[in-house]
């Protein structure tokens, strides 16, 4: 069906009505940014052996040695991210900063991962019957 068709198929009501649905579904996803417990915690693997545990709270920067090399994690202002990697493709630098409890950034290749952990972190995501 092209699109003139469905111009004439439609209604003013009936492009309200999606306008409006439309515009509720987009304004949820800022308020899915939010959810989730603030972390204040960051773990650090390596080889899938604890590393380190640090505070959130104080802004720092630590070399983690890997497999292949050195991976720097910047801690600022309550959040998380990767500065740097020996891996090829960057996957963990483009992960982004992190701060909710349970999110982790991973570079697999070098074998670290980095996990904010909060007060406490339920076990499910959600319950349905």
């Amino acid at each position: 069906m092209n699109t003139t068709r469905l111009a004439q198929i439609l209604t003013t009501g009936d492009k309200i009505v999606i306008a409006v649905l439309l515009s509720i579904s987009l304004a949820g996803f800022p308020l899915l940014s939010r959810v989730g417990k603030t972390g204040n915690t960051v773990q650090i693997e390596v080889n899938g052996t604890h590393s380190a545990l640090l505070s959130l709270a104080e802004n720092q920067t630590l070399a983690v040695p890997g497999p292949l090399g050195e991976t720097l994690l910047t801690i600022h202002d309550g959040h998380v991210h990767v500065t740097e990697s020996p891996c090829r493709n960057k996957i963990c630098i483009h992960s982004g900063r992190i701060s909710r409890s349970g999110e982790i950034i991973a570079c697999v290749p070098n074998k670290v991962v980095i996990q904010i952990l909060g007060d406490k972190t339920a076990d499910y995501d959600a319950v349905t019957q």
